[in-house]
């Protein structure tokens, strides 16, 4: 015998609407291509990108959990009661009794997501190097300074980046490339994540290409690029092995066309998994670095 909708458990009311709303989202993201394959009106193209970004918010929505209480009938609110999920059973972790890796997925989970980099320097015989990065920050406006840390990679391997700008010093030059959140990108970041020879640019082995500006190097497949020049090099507390890099940002650079347009952009949404920041979670790319 079927069940009706009434006798579905939550989860599976959750499972089925949201399900149906992904649906929905991928047949306007078809229908978009279509219309604009065949140059309709930006009026046209707006409704169904608004549409198509309501939907997969809506799907996002019932997926989590948020709205449970209209699915099961249990409230008849115009608006969701804000869930408390640390208003009952908690779990609380001693952060020194875990290992390192479990550490840092702990820590990446409560401080995810994160954008992801492709940040470029050079090395002392001039070879171009990109590294992948999630740790960038802004750290102040006026004066425009941003940081990243830069550690030994999981096999104890120095880094390129960070052999670079130690060599390099103060003044240093760095290229922080933001990247289109699809899975290109996602390609390129495990890529460069792998060690390679000194004599090998990295340049040469992702999608995209090089192209060299009067502010510095582009990333012709980055939605923006900044440039930036290394002002401070930091040593960590508590016998850290990683390195603070404070920079000072020269210039920004933008596509031009870039004046409204929302692009998805590549973000770390746990310790070793990629997407993208916007839609639902249609894919996921993960790596190992």
């Amino acid at each position: 015998m079927t069940r009706g909708p009434l006798s579905l458990k939550i989860e599976d009311k959750r499972e089925f609407i949201s399900s149906f709303l992904e649906r929905c989202v991928k047949y306007a993201e078809m229908s978009l291509e279509r219309k604009i394959e065949r140059g309709e009106g930006d009026v046209e193209i707006k409704r169904w990108e608004a549409y198509r970004d309501f939907t997969a918010y809506s799907a996002s929505e019932v997926a989590s959990g948020a709205l449970d209480e209209w699915l099961d009938g249990s409230s008849d609110n115009v608006l969701p009661s804000a869930p408390e999920p640390l208003g009952s059973e908690i779990l609380s972790t001693d952060i020194g009794k875990l290992s390192h890796v479990e550490r840092r997925g702990l820590i990446a989970r409560v401080l995810g997501p994160r954008p992801v980099f492709l940040v470029g320097t050079r090395n002392s015989s001039g070879v171009r190097n990109l590294a992948p990065m999630s740790s960038v920050s802004i750290l102040s406006n006026t004066p425009p300074l941003v940081s990243m840390s830069l550690s030994s990679d999981k096999g104890g391997r120095i880094r390129d980046t960070f052999l670079n700008i130690e060599k390099g010093g103060l003044g240093s030059k760095v290229s922080i490339h933001a990247l289109l959140g699809d899975r290109r990108s996602a390609m390129d970041v495990e890529i460069c994540a792998q060690p390679h020879p000194d004599n090998v640019s990295e340049w040469d082995l992702v999608s995209g290409r090089l192209v060299e500006c009067e502010t510095g190097d582009l990333l012709s497949t980055a939605i923006a690029t900044i440039h930036a020049e290394v002002v401070e090099i930091r040593s960590l507390p508590k016998d850290c092995k990683a390195s603070l890099i404070i920079m000072e940002v020269l210039s920004i650079t933008l596509a031009s066309e870039d004046d409204e347009e929302r692009r998805p952009r590549l973000i770390q949404i746990s310790d070793e998994v990629l997407s993208n920041d916007i839609g639902p979670a249609g894919w996921a790319h993960a790596l190992d670095w």
